[in-house]
């Protein structure tokens, strides 16, 4: 049997026994040349694949081996990746004329194994198919548009991506929107009083950001000013109530599981993977058995199959019987781009208890185990519910409200510990009742920018617009951080400096290759060709054609793609105005400066400076996420502030 891993194939062999060969091939053992096109454009489009640095000797031990066995299974993992390595190791192996089959592991349990064994499945010629287009696709648009990067930008260690431009780009226009954002400065009109002889607070309704001359009108229309206060009380005159019923958050998909391991485990997303591909793989247990803990990690579906939510609801009716929703077997509705090839990345078991086990895992392993695990049960428990109340005391033609929720049962809230009871912050009252004013006061509230992304946003984002697979989430920001486009302060990512220019010029001239839309529909014609529904071929070809066609066609031009990008000694990036810095200023000496110690995204801005109306704005990334204004004049003019 021919598996991806050694661990893996460790697992495996102690389920099959000693009749059984287990082999590794560590991953890909061919793939397109690293420094040639490897694509015959004339010949269909046709891959020229090579083989990968020590696999040729690698895969001959292997082979080796597989002339001493009656027939050969290859069990690399259960995806398009995982059926392109399947596809080459067969075309290898098949010169031995032995029954050769494919096994498509979604766990790694004697029981799936056992299944698998039985069907004797041949390779799955509409994954594969798909692949290569994947990887055609994305060679064609590196290969035609680096050097087009080169040409236009003079850098010419620039490379292009057609999904990592995309994403590239939303990073680069939330960018946009936080420099772009002037924050607003708004007031909130509360009363002081009591309602039911219990001290109360009523908030002034209003959808409109109030100013302080619009406070003040309000509060001299109302008699509050000048003292002593007319306003002596308030009729509760309505009271409206919504019914809630807030649901579990379902089972972990790939991008789920990314976007909440590094929000409360604080692991990125290349960390994430790899540990749960060793959960996957499996590992040995106080039985001494090698076991596999969770289902197959890279799935876009929340869908749990019954056998598992039988085993799930078993075991809570065991130990938290009253958080169980009875009769929940119905399945929500998939995602739009979900593919719902793979169930939602789950425990095969979830009688095996983080604790049971915590002395068998690496620390990093079983925090992501006890995630997985704890999401899987919270899925299957009832929801939270209760109602919002909200009292209305209108006067004139203004309105005061108080608001309260009611939780009647907290739900799978109650999980692992119960809530605390909401009942006791209510406050009961009925139509009629006064409300006795005592005092107001008023609350400064400031608009915030919107939020750079994080890790988990951005593969979030991916899923929900359909760009990228769960194969490819964690390698596109991978490759964005080496290509050196982006930035990651703690969890905040920015572009840098080169980014934008990137971006910039990509946006201008190739909107129509990377822009969301065309990248979400190429997904879903690359869907279509797993499903035997679309030509290789004709998608290749009708992309090959659109790429030439712009590559043909005058170059759009800006007066800048971006801050101009110079060099230090020391390979720090340090952004100057295009012939715009002041001339006291040597961009050299930044190295040596206080203020940019960080290894920092800077983007040029055009305001003055307020401080000596010579130079002009700056902004950087700081650690702490927060933009940092600053003069291009710095050290000559000290002016920075966190203030837009």
């Amino acid at each position: 049997m021919v598996v991806e891993s050694p661990t893996k194939a460790t697992t495996l062999n102690s389920y099959l026994g000693k009749d059984w060969l287990v082999v590794a091939t560590k991953g890909h053992i061919k793939d397109l040349p690293p420094k040639s096109y490897g694509v015959d454009i004339s010949n269909s489009f046709e891959p020229e694949y090579e083989w990968l640095k020590g696999k040729k000797n690698l895969f001959a031990s292997i082979v080796t081996k597989a002339k001493k066995c009656s027939k050969i299974y290859i069990a690399s993992d259960p995806d398009r990746e995982g059926e392109i390595i399947a596809k080459h190791c067969f075309d290898e192996l098949a010169k031995l004329k032995k029954p050769i089959y494919r096994l498509r592991l979604k766990e790694i349990t004697k029981v799936e194994l056992n299944i698998q064994l039985e069907k004797q499945t041949g390779l799955d010629q509409g994954e594969i198919e798909s692949q290569i287009a994947r990887r055609v696709v994305d060679r064609i648009f590196g290969f035609e548009v680096s050097p087009d990067l080169w040409k236009q930008l003079k850098i010419p260690t620039l490379s292009a991506g057609r999904v990592q431009s995309t994403v590239l780009h939303w990073i680069c226009e939330r960018e946009k929107e936080i420099q772009n954002f002037s924050k607003e400065t708004y007031l909130l009109l509360k009363l002081q009083g009591t309602l039911n002889k219990q001290i109360s607070e009523l908030k002034y309704h209003t959808k409109e950001k109030l100013n302080q001359a619009e406070v003040n009108s309000i509060v001299k229309e109302l008699g509050m000013i000048p003292e002593p206060s007319k306003l002596k009380e308030l009729v509760l005159s309505n009271i409206k109530i919504k019914q809630l019923n807030r649901k579990p958050p379902k089972a972990f998909s790939t991008a789920s599981l990314l976007e909440v391991s590094f929000r409360a485990l604080k692991f990125d997303s290349k960390k994430t993977m790899r540990i749960a591909q060793s959960l996957f793989e499996g590992k040995k247990l106080h039985s001494g058995e090698t076991v596999g803990l969770i289902t197959y990690m890279r799935s876009d579906s929340t869908r749990v199959s019954d056998s598992k939510r039988q085993l799930g609801e078993n075991y809570l009716k065991q130990h938290y019987p009253t958080l169980l929703l009875e009769g929940a077997g119905k399945q929500s509705k998939q995602k739009k781009f979900s593919q719902d090839a793979h169930e939602a990345v789950i425990p095969i078991n979830p009688n095996l208890t983080p604790y049971q086990i915590r002395n068998y895992l690496t620390a990093d392993e079983w925090k992501l185990y006890q995630l997985i695990w704890e999401r899987f049960l919270v899925s299957l428990m009832k929801p939270e519910s209760g109602e919002e109340i909200v009292y209305e005391f209108p006067i004139g033609k203004h309105l005061f409200t108080h608001s309260f929720e009611r939780i009647f049962d907290g739900g799978f809230k109650n999980f692992p510990e119960p809530m605390m009871d909401k009942k006791k912050n209510t406050l009961d009252a009925k139509v009629g009742d006064i409300f006795f004013y005592e005092s107001y006061s008023t609350l400064e509230k400031e608009t915030e920018p919107p939020e750079r992304y994080t890790q988990g946003k951005l593969i979030q984002k991916m899923e929900d617009t359909g760009v990228g697979r769960p194969s490819t989430y964690a390698n596109i920001l991978e490759t964005l951080k080496l290509r050196k486009y982006i930035v990651e302060y703690q969890k905040n990512i920015g572009p840098s400096a080169l980014g934008m220019k990137v971006d910039a010029y990509l946006d201008l001239n190739f909107h129509d290759l990377i822009g969301e839309s065309f990248t979400k529909d190429l997904e879903q014609q690359l869907d279509q060709i797993t499903e035997n529904k679309n030509s290789r071929v004709e998608l290749i070809s009708a992309f090959y054609e659109k790429l030439k066609q712009i590559l043909k066609s005058p170059r759009k031009k800006t007066e800048s793609y971006g801050p101009e990008i110079v060099t230090s000694k020391k390979n720090e990036k340090i952004v100057t105005e295009n012939s715009r810095i002041n001339s006291n200023v040597n961009p050299k000496k930044n190295k040596n400066q206080h203020l940019p110690k960080e290894r920092s995204l800077i983007l040029t801005e055009k305001k003055v400076c307020p401080k000596c109306s010579d130079g002009t704005i700056r902004t950087k990334l700081g650690k702490n996420g927060k933009t940092i204004y600053f003069c291009s004049r710095y050290p000559h003019c000290d002016y920075i502030t966190y203030d837009n």
